[in-house]
C-alpha cells in the first residue's frame, strides 16, 4: 500500500518536473552560459554602435579590430546592404553585422544543463513522497490492523487512541470503528449469555422430568402425581420454546407485522380483568383508568402479548394486598399507557437492563417467569414504532411506560 501511494505521489511530482524541463526546451529558455554569451554580444553591439553613431562605420570597424581578441565567439563585419539580423546602421547608409560564432548549443548540451536540477528534484520529491505516503497510509494501516485483530477474535480491540490524527475524517473513522467494535463485542457477549441462559432454563425442567421418570420406575404407585408434575414441566418447556422463537423472530428483523385498525382498550381491558381475577388469591387488585377507546393501526396479537407481559410482570412482583394501576391517555398523536405496581422496584442503575432477555431483577424468588416477557414486550412495541421505558414509581414500585404512535386511523 505504501509503495502504491509513494509511486502515485512521486510520479506526480516527477511528471511536474519533466513538464517544466520540456517547457524550458520548447520556449528556448537559455541556460546560464548561453545567457552570458548573449549578454556579451549585446555589450559589444552597444559599444560599436556608439562609435559608429559618432565617428562612422570605419571607426566602428577599427574599434572592433582592437577588442576582437577579447571576444573570440563574436564576429563583426561590414554589411553593405544591411541584410543581417539587427545590424548596426551608419550615417552613410551601410551597416555592420555583429553575430555570435558559436551557434546554438546542441540538444544534448541543453538537456545536460537540466539533468542536475532534475536529479536534485527527483531525490527531494522522492523523500517528500515517502514521508507523505507514510503519513497518509498510517491511519489506513491502523484500521487494517484493528480489523485483522477483531477477525482473530479479540473483540475488545479499539483504535481510537492509536489513530491520533488532526484529520477529522480519519478521527471520525476511528470513532466509528470503536463504536462498531464495542457493539459487536456487546452483541457477542449477549449471545453467549443468551445461550447460557437458554441451556440453564431447559436443563432444569429436563432434570425434573428425568427424576420423575426415575421415581416412577422405582415406585410405580406414584405415577399419577409424577405425571401431573411432568405435565407442568412440559408446559414450561413449551412456553420457553415459544418465547425463544418469538424473540428470535424479532431479533432476526423479519418483515413488519400485519396491521389492522384496532382499539387498544379492547386489548388491555380483558388482560386487566384476567390479572385482577388471578390476583384475588393474594388480595392484589388490578384496574384500568383511562379512555374507553384508543384507536390505532397495529397487530393485535403482538400488542396483546406486549401488554399482557407487562401487566402480568407487575402482578407477579406486587406484594400481597397491593395494587396494579394501568392508565391510558392519548397525547399529541400518541397513545401513552403506564403500568404501575407496588413491588420492590428496580435500582436506577439497572433500569436499562430490564428489557434484556433472561433478566430477572429484584426477583426474590416470587416470579416464575424465564425473563423473556419484558424483552418480547419491548420488541413488540418497537415493531410498531413505539417506545417502552421503566422508571421508579413514587414511593415504591415500578412504572413501565408504553408509547405507541396512533397515526392515521
Amino acid at each position: 500500500m505504501i509503495l502504491r501511494f509513494f509511486g502515485f505521489i512521486w510520479g506526480a511530482i516527477l511528471l511536474t518536473l519533466v513538464m517544466f524541463a520540456v517547457l524550458i526546451s520548447l520556449f528556448d529558455w537559455k541556460a546560464p552560459d548561453a545567457a552570458l554569451h548573449q549578454l556579451e554580444q549585446d555589450i559589444v553591439r552597444r559599444e560599436i554602435a556608439e562609435v559608429v553613431s559618432g565617428h562612422g562605420l570605419d571607426a566602428g570597424l577599427e574599434t572592433w579590430a582592437r577588442i576582437s581578441g577579447a571576444h573570440p565567439e563574436i564576429a563583426a563585419s561590414p554589411d553593405p546592404d544591411c541584410s543581417s539580423a539587427d545590424p548596426i546602421r551608419g550615417p552613410e547608409g551601410s551597416c555592420i553585422a555583429v553575430v555570435g560564432t558559436a551557434g546554438p548549443p546542441p540538444v544534448w548540451v541543453r538537456i545536460q544543463a537540466m539533468l542536475l536540477p532534475l536529479a536534485v528534484g527527483a531525490v527531494v520529491s522522492a523523500l517528500g513522497a515517502i514521508g507523505l505516503s507514510r503519513w497518509l497510509t498510517r491511519p489506513i494501516r491502523t484500521v487494517n490492523r484493528g480489523l485483522q485483530t477483531i477477525a482473530g477474535g479479540e473483540l475488545s480491540t479499539r483504535i481510537g487512541e492509536d489513530l491520533k490524527t488532526s484529520n477529522r475524517e480519519f478521527a471520525a473513522l476511528g470513532r466509528a470503528f470503536d463504536h462498531a467494535a464495542a457493539r459487536l463485542e456487546e452483541l457477542t457477549e449477549s449471545r453467549q449469555r443468551l445461550f447460557h441462559d437458554i441451556s440453564h432454563e431447559i436443563r432444569s425442567p429436563l432434570a425434573r422430568l428425568r427424576a420423575a421418570i426415575g421415581l416412577m420406575e422405582v415406585n410405580p404407585e406414584r405415577t399419577a402425581p409424577m405425571l401431573a408434575r411432568m405435565e407442568t414441566d412440559i408446559e414450561r418447556l413449551d412456553h420457553l420454546v415459544d418465547e425463544i422463537l418469538t424473540l428470535a423472530r424479532f431479533e432476526r428483523g423479519a418483515d413488519g407485522p400485519e396491521t389492522a385498525l384496532l382499539d387498544l382498550v379492547d386489548i388491555v381491558e380483558p388482560i386487566v380483568a384476567d390479572a385482577n381475577f388471578e390476583g384475588q388469591d393474594r388480595s392484589v387488585t388490578v384496574c384500568y383508568k383511562g379512555p374507553e377507546r384508543v384507536a390505532m393501526r397495529g397487530n393485535a396479537e403482538l400488542l396483546h402479548r406486549a401488554f399482557e407481559n407487562v401487566i402480568r410482570n407487575a402482578l407477579a412482583y406486587s406484594p400481597d394486598g397491593g395494587e396494579v394501576i394501568v392508565t391510558g391517555a392519548p397525547e399529541n398523536g400518541q397513545s401513552i399507557f403506564e403500568v404501575t405496581d407496588q413491588g420492590p422496584g428496580v435500582p436506577e442503575a439497572e433500569l436499562d437492563k430490564l428489557f434484556d432477555p433472561f433478566v430477572k431483577l429484584g426477583d426474590g424468588g416470587r416470579s416464575q417467569g424465564i425473563g423473556l416477557g419484558l424483552a418480547i414486550a419491548a420488541r413488540a412495541v418497537d415493531a410498531h414504532g413505539g417506545k417502552i421505558s421503566a422508571q421508579a414509581a413514587p414511593g415504591q414500585g415500578l412504572t413501565v411506560r408504553i408509547v405507541l404512535p396512533v397515526g392515521k386511523v
